[in-house]
């Protein structure tokens, strides 16, 4: 079993790493990659005032943003950290081999090539059929070691279903994945126990941040957007969103304002 405190010691540090990322991403954000969002889905749905809009845009944004950051710098390398860490005997696992493997775990009769993926939506038919052909060509270079050799999909959270007749790619989410990491059942509890205490200690800071972007963001919105009246000047924000000469945006005027 994996000790409690060092697995407490790394989510800490991972968590900080993520909302360095978060804060970049956060600080970077321009409306003007916000309003490529699709405008008729905010229209259809009946959005009105200009402060409804942007907390849409915004929050779209950044839960878009969050998902590739925290597989990236959360649970790609915790999975590697896991099984590393997990010292089961007979077993070694470290960073993987080839393109499309991000962890090898190998005993004396078995390889097993692992990709990591944070959830199941990530997948398509065209990226599935790309990640079984970087498993077969790894395959091919490890015949060599005349071992069985498996190919698995590990997803972050979720749960897969296993088909009754096995696949040449195995697919495993969730309780599943980290137990095939770790050898722990309840692994996939522990992890979420362990983010409860850090991840507190930055949401303050980052929710300060948010709101001075959304304020900045809807100043900038107020310039081209909206009415007199205070309603969304839907016409401009469609032009500006899929017009093919985009408009210009009054970057001068909206130096003047903040001035």
């Amino acid at each position: 079993m994996i000790d409690s405190s060092a697995l407490d010691t790394k989510i800490e540090q991972l968590l900080g790493t993520l909302y360095l990322r978060r804060f970049v991403q956060l600080r970077s954000l321009t409306l003007t990659k916000l309003l490529n969002k699709n405008p008729y889905l905010y229209r259809a749905v009946g959005i009105q005032r200009p402060d409804h809009l942007l907390d849409g845009l915004l929050t779209a944004r950044i839960s878009s943003s969050d998902e590739t950051i925290f597989g990236n710098e959360f649970f790609e390398p915790l999975a590697l950290w896991a099984a590393q860490n997990a010292k089961i005997e007979g077993r070694h696992a470290s960073v993987g081999a080839g393109a499309g493997q991000d962890i090898s775990i190998e005993s004396a009769t078995e390889y097993f090539a692992i990709s990591v993926k944070s959830g199941k939506n990530i997948f398509n038919s065209q990226s599935d059929k790309g990640q079984k052909a970087e498993f077969e060509q790894l395959e091919a270079r490890m015949k060599k070691l005349k071992k069985a050799f498996h190919k698995v999909v590990g997803f972050g959270y979720g749960r897969q279903a296993q088909p009754k007749i096995p696949k040449p790619v195995m697919k495993l989410a969730g309780q599943d994945f980290w137990q095939l990491l770790t050898d722990e059942s309840n692994f996939y509890v522990r992890i979420s126990d362990a983010i409860s205490a850090p991840a507190a200690a930055h949401k303050a800071a980052f929710e300060g941040e948010l709101l001075k972007k959304h304020s900045e963001l809807l100043r900038q919105f107020m310039l081209d957007y909206v009415e007199v009246d205070g309603s969304v000047r839907w016409q401009k924000v469609v032009e500006f969103n899929s017009a093919t000469a985009k408009p210009a945006q009054k970057q001068a005027k909206l130096k003047k304002l903040v001035e």
